[in-house]
């Protein structure tokens, strides 16, 4: 999954981000992803910058822009303040996300050998 989520923010996608933490700051876009792909919820927990976005589902914690990517760690302070879909939207265009979600979907399914079960129409 972290993979995925960093191949599609190098993949020909201009956000400006710095390659060596290509996810740090982009939580919210990321979160609305997951969100809307695996479901559960949204939520967020102030940070010295600012709300940082994350995600819940099944009743587990997964933050995939934080320091510790991935499944989130004890270690980290969490609020998990219930958040909506629609805080996000304040942080990027509708545009850029459905081209980052399309991205990624692309890239998710050829991480995981998904493309080779995609129909041929060129018969």
């Amino acid at each position: 999954m972290q993979e995925a989520l960093k191949n599609t923010w190098m993949s020909d996608y201009n956000s400006g981000l710095v390659p060596d933490n290509p996810l740090n700051d982009q939580d919210s876009v990321i979160s609305l992803l997951i969100h809307d792909i695996f479901g559960g919820e949204i939520l967020k927990t102030h940070r010295k910058r600012g709300w940082h976005f994350y995600n819940r589902i099944n009743g587990e914690r997964f933050d995939f822009t934080g320091p510790v990517k991935g499944k989130s760690s004890g270690d980290n302070h969490f609020e998990d303040i219930l958040s909506e879909p629609d805080e996000t939207y304040n942080f990027f265009s509708q545009e850029d996300y459905s081209t980052f979600l399309m991205r990624f979907v692309r890239v998710f399914e050829e991480a995981v050998g998904l493309n080779k079960y995609k129909p041929d129409y060129s018969a």
